[in-house]
């Protein structure tokens, strides 16, 4: 049984732990993007398959009940990176303060370990230890650092491993396939309303850029698209948008690489 799939019976057998620390194996960025896609589809999973919620929002930022603190892509490494900020601290706190709004569980995800320093975790630790509510806590650590104690001793540790269902690319194949025999507003039509949200297929792009071996160009030209991406999600550009440029994106620095 995967992982993902037996959180999913603990969820329905409403044993879902409060605070799960998630890691991956394999470099940074390509740890970042596992952990990234495994957070949103359990997340999506369980409101789809255990609260049998029909939600609308295309990613984990849209969803009224779903807290991201964080990037949702790597940053370049900083020589010293910077911690949570005050703001942010608060931020985290008080979206504990309230029930949800379409469901009874609420999700927090923070997608970067590295950036809680001691005055940010004992700002948080009654609410590691013991927050308010049906409320499940991820944290996720791509680069795998040694995290304080105060923090380390309150979760259950997971891990992800470089399985080859980690690395199954017959999902990705079969979506290029679709780009490729359809039109734009065909495309449209069936992925804006489809189980998948972009950022899965974002994420699922980044995986298999990581693993090709030609030519760094393209790599360059997906960063130069991320930034993008990120910008539109700050902007709140709307859903038909941000998929378009993804179509566009897939047809020019993908498909054509597909087969060689």
């Amino acid at each position: 049984m995967s992982l993902k799939s037996e959180l999913l019976k603990k969820a329905t057998a409403r044993k879902l732990a409060h605070f799960y620390i998630v890691e991956a194996t394999g470099p940074q960025d390509r740890a970042m993007a596992s952990l990234v896609d495994f957070v949103q589809t359990f997340v999506k999973d369980y409101y789809q398959k255990v609260e049998i919620q029909k939600t609308q929002a295309s990613s984990l930022l849209d969803h009224p009940d779903v807290l991201v603190l964080g990037n949702l892509q790597t940053e370049e490494d900083e020589k010293e990176p910077k911690a949570f900020t005050v703001l942010e601290a608060e931020q985290f706190a008080r979206f504990f303060e309230f029930r949800p709004v379409q469901s009874t569980r609420k999700f927090a995800i923070i997608t970067e370990a590295h950036r809680i320093n001691p005055i940010v975790a004992n700002k948080w630790l009654k609410l590691l230890e013991e927050p308010t509510g049906e409320t499940t806590i991820f944290l996720l650590n791509p680069r795998r650092l040694k995290l304080l104690d105060t923090i380390h001793s309150r979760a259950i540790h997971l891990r992800l491993t470089g399985t080859q269902e980690d690395l199954d690319f017959s999902e990705w194949n079969e979506f290029l396939e679709d780009v490729k025999s359809k039109t734009l507003s065909e495309f449209l039509e069936t992925h804006s309303r489809g189980d998948r949200d972009l950022s899965h297929w974002v994420n699922q792009l980044i995986l298999w850029e990581s693993e090709q071996t030609d030519h760094p160009t393209p790599k360059c030209a997906l960063m130069d698209w991320i930034k993008n991406f990120q910008m539109m999600e700050v902007f709140h550009q709307p859903t038909a948008t941000k998929w378009t440029l993804f179509y566009s994106f897939v047809k020019e620095h993908v498909i054509p690489r597909q087969n060689r």
